[in-house]
């Protein structure tokens, strides 16, 4: 009799099981809004009212506003009715508005100051618009630049983001060939940028991005003045979700760029590929793995190569038609949930053909951020090549960010 009683039992609760899963959605609530409009919050939801509920679309839910960075906590609350499914939504949000006074240091005693102010949520709507200026300082090589960006958030059907900027920059560059420095110029740049970002499922986790950079080149000495119209296309397939404190899951990106023919005074273009994947172990720790190719595409000339990113090296070390390279970093927290420490090894090559030579960098950054802003506040970042050309590129990075 009580073997039957508990079947039964189990039946009914699998049953109720079944139907709570099937109730439509009655209503969503949003809770804890200041300066988001909550039209912003439902668009990001995959749960409507009358749909099915569905715990996946939920957290799939919660992972879209996660990563808009808006926000430093969403807690989702599920109450259940016999009719349907009531989900409410409690979120705090990061300040919107960050001014970002900027700082680097090289161990040769220059320096680069600047300031730049970022809204993150330009009318409620998570619009964006990016203003600022940076100079180097007690440098031969002083440069100085002017940028502004402004990124319009799914601003068409829902699905389309439409973006722009214009950058003015003067600056000494070096002029390498085969790896090898053959001179400097001074170049004045004036560049800008139009393009669109498409989302193309609810979930955002396939995005396709197209854009028109024109770039005009005033040089100096060496090279022609350049009128260069860079036709650009990018895919990136994102995994990842922003856990505030850390960052889960990973992130493939293809990009592409050319030069549009007929209008443009250069046909050289680069095609890149960059990996990288956070995975968590413990509360707050997280290992990553990242890596990277990059090659020229079609005449690239003298003065045109790529750059490596692997830092503590000379310039004329990491250059070349082709780059690849591979990283690993582990970040912890040292104190509570706000200062984190993330050594990295960095391994790859810059080459003309076939990779010829090792590049190996060692480094370690501390990051210092409180959770409410839409950036971290102080960041500091040492990085040394281990080999040959990297005795005279030790540097030290400092950022400041509140």
């Amino acid at each position: 009799m009580r073997k039957q009683t508990a079947a039964l039992l189990l039946s009914l609760l699998a049953s109720t099981s079944v139907q709570s899963a099937t109730l439509p959605v009655l209503e969503v609530k949003v809770e804890g809004l200041r300066w988001t409009k909550e039209s912003f919050v439902l668009r990001e939801l995959l749960l409507k009212p009358g749909e099915p509920f569905s715990e996946k679309k939920l957290k799939e839910s919660v992972r879209n506003l996660l990563n808009t960075h808006l926000f430093y906590e969403v807690k989702p609350l599920v109450i259940r009715r016999k009719n349907g499914v009531i989900v409410v939504l409690k979120v705090k949000e990061k300040f919107p508005i960050v001014p970002l006074p900027r700082f680097r240091l090289k161990t040769d005693g220059s320096y680069r100051a600047g300031i730049e102010v970022r809204d993150y949520n330009l009318l409620g709507m998570g619009h964006k618009i990016f203003a600022g200026y940076l100079k180097w300082f007690r440098t031969d090589n002083e440069s100085y630049r002017y940028y502004v960006y402004l990124n319009l958030y799914r601003i068409i059907e829902n699905r389309f983001n439409l973006f722009g900027g214009a950058t003015y920059s003067s600056e000494r560059e070096d002029y390498i060939v085969n790896s090898k420095k053959k001179g400097e110029y001074k170049v004045k740049r004036r560049e800008f940028l139009i393009g669109t970002h498409i989302y193309l499922d609810r979930q955002k986790i396939n995005q396709l991005s197209l854009s028109l950079r024109p770039v005009f080149s005033n040089y100096s000495s060496i090279l022609q003045d350049r009128k260069i119209y860079y036709g650009e296309l990018s895919y990136t397939r994102n995994l990842s979700t922003d856990m505030v404190y850390y960052r889960v899951g990973s992130r493939l990106n293809l990009s592409a760029s050319y030069p549009l023919p007929g209008v443009s005074d250069l046909s050289t273009g680069k095609f890149t590929v960059s990996y990288s994947n956070s995975v968590k172990y413990g509360k707050y720790r997280t290992r990553i793995y990242s890596g990277g190719f990059g090659t020229k595409v079609g005449y690239s000339g003298g003065g045109y190569q790529l750059q490596a990113p692997i830092p503590g090296y000379k310039s004329e070390r990491k250059t070349g038609k082709r780059y690849l390279f591979g990283s690993f970093s582990i970040r912890r927290p040292i104190v509570d949930k706000s200062v984190y420490l993330k050594p990295t090894l960095i391994a790859g090559d810059a080459f003309r053909w076939m990779p010829d030579d090792l590049l190996v960098s060692a480094g370690v950054e501390l990051t210092a951020f409180w959770a409410k802003l839409a950036d971290g506040m102080i960041r500091f970042k040492l990085f040394r090549g281990l080999g040959k050309g990297a005795e005279t590129k030790t540097s030290l990075r400092l950022t400041f960010r509140w």
